[in-house]
């Protein structure tokens, strides 16, 4: 092989090298509409492949946070996930990006197989509250799950953005003591 020809080769494979390492960047782009089989991350977070949206309008109870039901500590976040892996389990799901929330994550409607607006619908059941910034619509389905008390609403729960900075019920707040050593 001659030092020309091994040059170009190089070139070429570092070129091709260069856009793989890169292509982890470009694995969430920005999209307006999905269709397919989707998995639930969380309660408001489907994920396509590498592509995910979270429900516009709609903020589900976190992963892990818990709310006070009937005097009970429940799972109420896994739950949530659980609503959302039920609604989406009879595919396809089509999801229409309508922007980017603060942190650049797409939002999007996504209905499942049936028509049913997913957000809409975790709102209903007690599973989300509704961002009505952003879904003027969606309080209908909010005041209506009150009043019937579904989901989290049967008790006492924390609004899933406080959740997220920190704010806790006063029931499963923890204590975090360093430990010291005695000398």
């Amino acid at each position: 092989m001659s030092p020309m020809h091994f040059f170009k080769t190089m070139l070429v494979l570092g070129t091709v090298t260069a856009l793989f390492v890169a292509s982890p960047a470009l694995a969430d782009p920005d999209f307006g509409e999905l269709v397919g089989k989707a998995r639930a991350v969380d309660g408001d977070t489907l994920e396509f492949g590498f592509k995910r949206v979270d429900l516009w309008g709609a903020d589900a109870l976190e992963r892990f946070q818990r709310c006070i039901v009937n005097g009970q500590t429940t799972a109420c976040g896994a739950d949530a996930w659980q609503v959302v892996t039920n609604l989406i389990a009879a595919g396809p799901i089509t999801c229409k990006v309508q922007g980017k929330n603060r942190y650049h994550r797409n939002m999007a409607i996504c209905r499942n197989a049936n028509g049913i607006d997913i957000g809409q619908s975790m709102i209903a059941r007690g599973m989300a509250v509704a961002r009505t910034d952003e879904m003027p619509s969606y309080a209908t389905a909010e005041n209506s799950a009150r009043q019937s008390r579904s989901g989290a609403w049967a008790g006492q729960f924390i609004d899933p953005l406080l959740w997220r900075r920190g704010e806790r019920l006063p029931e499963h707040q923890t204590e975090v003591r360093r430990w010291q050593r005695d000398e």
